[in-house]
């Protein structure tokens, strides 16, 4: 082999050494980027993923029972218990479940307690009692109640809501205020009287 032959083959040694080490020789042109593979997606993954993109991060909050369904439910519960009153309807296992409920709930809404407290100070005021905020209360007799009234207490009680709860109260003592303030009514026909605070039992210090 001459001279020229063996310089060629050392040239390629070379070049075969830096290509296993990752390298090329100055000379050579960097290798183009290989194309991105495209994602081929089908109908329903594009669909879920404008979903994932609409849909909060949080959960929405439960759909409440619609108007119509607790309208049928009160229709059955009257239906099944013909001889029951207002007081004695909320001790139905199907309404009693419900009214538990709800009034956890509104157990844990201070606004919504604060609607209640503050409608029945109003009341108290425009009945002549006298005192500070919370010194009344109301005092609701139900077992009167006739069957239309009857209806819409289970309704707001069936709905789980507790703003449709306070919002029946709000609207009794409303009605009530002008029987026990003008009218001189200690208990108006809708069963609403208001009444002061018991005052609290004192604890006597030992000595």
């Amino acid at each position: 082999m001459n001279t020229r032959n063996l310089h060629r083959v050392a040239l390629l040694a070379a070049a075969i050494a830096l290509a296993a080490c990752g390298k090329t020789p100055e000379t050579a042109a960097p290798p183009a980027p290989a194309a991105p593979t495209p994602v081929v997606m089908s109908d329903g993954k594009v669909e879920a993923a404008f979903m994932d993109v609409l849909t909060p991060a949080t959960p929405a909050a439960p759909v409440p029972m619609a108007a119509a369904e607790v309208n049928e439910e009160v229709l059955a519960i009257l239906a099944q218990n013909p001889g029951l009153n207002a007081t004695e309807l909320l001790s139905v296992p199907a309404v009693n479940q419900k009214l538990a409920s709800i009034l956890t709930k509104l157990g844990q809404d201070k606004a919504l307690q604060g609607r209640i407290n503050s409608t029945v100070d109003l009341a108290a005021q425009f009945t002549g009692l006298d005192g500070p905020p919370g010194s009344a209360r109301l005092d609701l007799d139900i077992a009167k109640y006739d069957q239309a009234r009857t209806a819409r207490m289970l309704q707001a009680v069936l709905s789980e809501d507790p703003k449709q709860l306070v919002g029946f109260l709000v609207g009794e003592i409303g009605e009530a205020t002008p029987d026990i303030s003008f009218g001189g009514m200690s208990r108006a026909p809708n069963g609403v009287s208001i009444v002061p605070n018991a005052p609290a039992a004192k604890t006597e210090q030992p000595e």
